[in-house]
C-alpha cells in the first residue's frame, strides 16, 4: 500500500472495520431505489478475480473507475448504475481512491 492509500484510510469519512472493509460516509446521500432506499454511507471491500477482469476490459477510464466502485461496493447491475448516477463528483472521488486501497499495486486502473 503506498503512503497516498494510507492517508486517505485515515480520512475522518473513512471507517476502517473489523472485517476488512471499509465504510465512508457520504457527502450527499444517495437514493438508489423507486422504494426509497437511501444510502448514506457505503462500505467497500476486497475485489475478487472476475471483478478485476471486468474492469479491466473496460475501454474508458471512468467505466474502470465506475467498475471498481460497483464491484467493491458489491453493487452491481441496476442498483450500481443506480449508486454511480447518484454519487456526488466528491463522493466518486473519494470512493475511487478508497476502492483503489483492495488493488495491491496502488494502481486504480488496469493500465
Amino acid at each position: 500500500m503506498t503512503a497516498d492509500q494510507k492517508s486517505i484510510l485515515n480520512d475522518p469519512r473513512v471507517t476502517n472495520n473489523a472485517d476488512g472493509t471499509v465504510s465512508v460516509a457520504l457527502s450527499s446521500p444517495v437514493t438508489l431505489t423507486t422504494d426509497g432506499e437511501v444510502l448514506s454511507s457505503i462500505q467497500l471491500g476486497p475485489l475478487n478475480g472476475q471483478a478485476m477482469v471486468d474492469m479491466i476490459n473496460y475501454a474508458r477510464e471512468g467505466d474502470r473507475i465506475a467498475s471498481i466502485i460497483k464491484s467493491s461496493s458489491g453493487m452491481v447491475g441496476p442498483k450500481g448504475d443506480a449508486l454511480i448516477k447518484g454519487l456526488s463528483g466528491h463522493d466518486f472521488l473519494l470512493l475511487s481512491e478508497v476502492a483503489s486501497t483492495f488493488l495491491g499495486s496502488g494502481q486504480t486502473t488496469g493500465q
